[in-house]
């Protein structure tokens, strides 16, 4: 039976490929923004404006082809996992990430 990390990191790929269609292909802005709401949506702003979204999908796209691939998902993944953590650390809860 996989771990619970094992089964975290199986879900991160698959979500991506899901939203890719083919394994290795990046996604285009519309796929990328639909993953967000539909997968991430307490951390996605309901009231994003489409200027705002832009702005942010630049600073993610770092390769500037207008598209978000893995290693990009990776990266936005990793800082949402870095805010959590920071959040969270002095708490004697056990953390709720998307509050």
């Amino acid at each position: 039976m996989a771990s619970l990390l094992e089964q975290a990191l199986a879900t991160i790929v698959s979500t991506f490929q899901e939203y890719s269609q083919l394994s290795g292909n990046p996604l285009c802005q519309a796929k990328f923004k639909e993953l967000l709401e539909k997968e991430l949506p307490t951390w996605t702003p309901t009231t994003l404006r489409e200027c705002e979204y832009k702005q942010f999908i630049s600073a993610l796209d770092t390769n500037k082809d207008c598209q978000v691939d893995f290693v990009e998902y990776m990266r936005l993944l990793a800082c949402l996992c870095v805010y959590c953590h920071e959040s969270f650390k002095d708490s004697p809860l056990k953390p709720s990430c998307s509050q």
